[in-house]
């Protein structure tokens, strides 16, 4: 043959090859400008380098700082689609730490090959190329590594050309990278908004929830607002909640029913540990239903017994310190299945109900005492303030069985029995005062009449603790007043003034006119009132230092000066002792 026809020819298959690189080279920078994803972006690259290098296959190592290892994202021609080696081992793992450019012509007489791959695929590797992918700081990012050029060995060009490929790649890598870890971040951002949202939402409930207990009267009211909220955040047609009852708590409870056959519920007991409910008050677990029909938890025949028809359920139990005391459950969800988020948010409802119901129980419990000490501490009162009619009531009747004088018995009978009419009207003032009543019966009230009636019986009261009573009237009119709510008034400023002189003193009323008003004075001579007790003076069950004193007959004066639309005021003067000043209207055009 001719030399210039197989120069001719060899020059031919020369410019085919380079037109061939050549494309092969544009969809090398087609496909780093088409593709962000990174494992289309490599196999894609993987794919034009075996052909670009006539080779039979090509690999693409990465670099992994953080385990300091590099790791092959595409593997052409055998099923291997991952290697790991550390950094340094191996022909890639050497080109990945040196940054160096390899070229073997026999991978099997270079010491830094390793053939372990090759037994694991039974593949026989020839000649070897391997080229550094460095980034824009010069940093190595991985390496391509092309095995068996099909036709002789790997030349200095297929080098050159794989380094420039390389270095494209790289930057393709980087950016890639940095989309991934962008959508990473953007999928960290979204997934903290959606917790936020989630914690809003719990938030949310909280404060609803907090805002229906704290606004409920009664435990059972508080049970029934939350729960009635409760449905309506999870979007349930009906729900309960149950609580361990009986001496050995044995059963459960309806505690509260909303939606459904309430009215039936409620009358409902279940033996423990039945039902979706009783298991999780049993176990402390909470359980998600939506298929019931295939749960032997589920009590169907209860369900068709109430004409419910239940198509999912959920229960999570309720917990007071550490002890299980019951579950709330819901039924039918309306728009699909109960999902882990709603689990997680009636757990927060459960948190809420338990705590509803031990600040009810608390509160309960609280009343109830208060009540009890309430009315014993009245008594007390009521007792304590019959005394004084009873001692005069006892002081005329002796004096009747020595009488002689029809008259004089006469007079001292009709004492006796305005001692009764007295009684009657303490009672009935105690009890309008416990349950928060006003009536005044106003008539004209000749003032100096009425404390000379009560200076007899104020007199022989206060002579039993040795004090002086000394009553000034320097109005000498009247006033338009309940006598018997006013007389009660001045009999309980006497006694609060006997009961702070033990020892004896004086005790002095005054009455003078101002304007409109009549202003009546009320002093002692004893200790004064205690610092302690000033602002809650007129208090219900305030007292200090008195024995036996009750703390009721101050707030029984405050009540009568309200009601008569007067203003009352207690200091201790400078010359000692303390002193009561009770201003009343005289309303005598009325």
């Amino acid at each position: 043959m001719p030399k210039r026809t197989t120069a001719k020819r060899d020059g031919d298959q020369q410019l085919a090859r380079a037109e061939a690189r050549t494309q092969a080279m544009v969809e090398v920078g087609r496909s780093l400008t088409a593709v962000h994803d990174l494992d289309e972006l490599l196999r894609r690259v993987a794919a034009l380098v075996t052909r670009l290098t006539e080779a039979e296959r090509a690999t693409i190592f990465l670099v992994d700082e953080a385990r300091q290892e590099i790791w092959s994202k595409v593997a052409l021609g055998a099923d291997v689609r991952e290697i790991r080696l550390p950094l340094g081992q191996g022909i890639a793992g050497w080109t990945a730490r040196h940054g160096k450019t390899i070229n073997l012509k026999d991978a099997y007489q270079d010491e830094r090959f390793d053939p372990e791959v090759d037994r694991k695929t039974g593949y026989r590797t020839r000649s070897l190329l391997s080229v550094p992918m460095r980034g824009g700081k010069g940093n190595v990012l991985g390496v391509i590594q092309v095995l068996n050029r099909t036709s002789g060995h790997f030349t200095l060009e297929d080098e050159r050309l794989l380094e420039a490929v390389s270095s494209q790649v790289a930057i393709a890598v980087e950016n890639a990278s940095l989309v991934i870890r962008l959508l990473a971040r953007q999928l960290e951002l979204v997934e903290a908004q959606e917790a936020l949202a989630r914690r809003v939402e719990e938030l949310d409930v909280l404060y609803r929830l907090e805002m229906e207990i704290a606004s409920a009267d009664s435990l059972s009211e508080m049970l029934a607002r939350l729960l009635r909220q409760a449905d309506e955040l999870l979007n349930c047609e009906a729900g309960s909640i149950l609580l361990f009852s009986g001496p050995e708590q044995n059963e459960l409870i309806f505690a509260s029913v909303a939606g459904g056959a309430e009215e039936l519920v409620r009358r409902l007991h279940l033996p423990r540990g039945a039902g979706v409910a009783g298991w999780v008050a049993d176990h402390g677990q909470a359980a998600r239903v939506n298929r019931p029909d295939e749960d032997p938890r589920h009590l169907k025949a209860l369900s068709d017994r109430l004409h419910f028809s239940v198509r999912n359920l959920m229960a999570v139990p309720l917990q007071q310190a550490g002890q299980t005391i019951g579950a709330i459950e819901f039924l039918n969800r309306r728009d699909g299945d109960f999902t882990e988020h709603d689990e997680k948010l009636c757990t927060v409802i459960a948190g809420q109900a338990a705590s509803a119901i031990q600040i009810g129980r608390h509160r309960e419990e609280l009343e109830k005492a208060t009540r009890l000490a309430g009315i014993g501490q009245a008594l007390s009162g009521v007792i304590h303030d019959l005394r004084t009619p009873l001692t005069i009531i006892s002081g005329y009747v002796q004096l009747m069985a020595e009488e002689e004088d029809a008259q004089t018995r006469r007079q001292q009978s009709e004492r006796v029995l305005s001692q009764f009419d007295f009684l009657n009207r303490m009672v009935q003032e105690v009890l309008s005062f416990a349950r928060g009543e006003s009536h005044l019966l106003l008539q004209k009230v000749y003032l100096h009449r009425l404390f000379a009636d009560l200076k007899e019986v104020l007199s022989r009261e206060l002579a039993i603790s040795g004090v002086v009573l000394d009553i000034q009237d320097r109005y000498g009119g009247a006033i338009r007043a309940d006598e018997g709510k006013l007389r009660r008034l001045v009999i309980n400023l006497a006694r609060n003034a006997r009961e702070a002189m033990p020892g004896g003193g004086r005790f002095t009323i005054q009455v003078d006119e101002e304007g409109e008003e009549v202003r009546l004075t009320f002093a002692d001579t004893g200790p004064g009132i205690p610092e302690a007790i000033r602002d809650r003076l007129f208090e219900s069950f305030v007292t200090m230092g008195k024995e036996g004193g009750t703390g009721l007959g101050l707030s029984l004066v405050h009540k009568i000066v309200r009601e008569h639309d007067g203003r009352i005021q207690a200091d201790n003067p400078p010359e000692g002792g303390a002193r009561f000043r009770v201003w009343l209207p005289k309303r005598l055009s009325g």
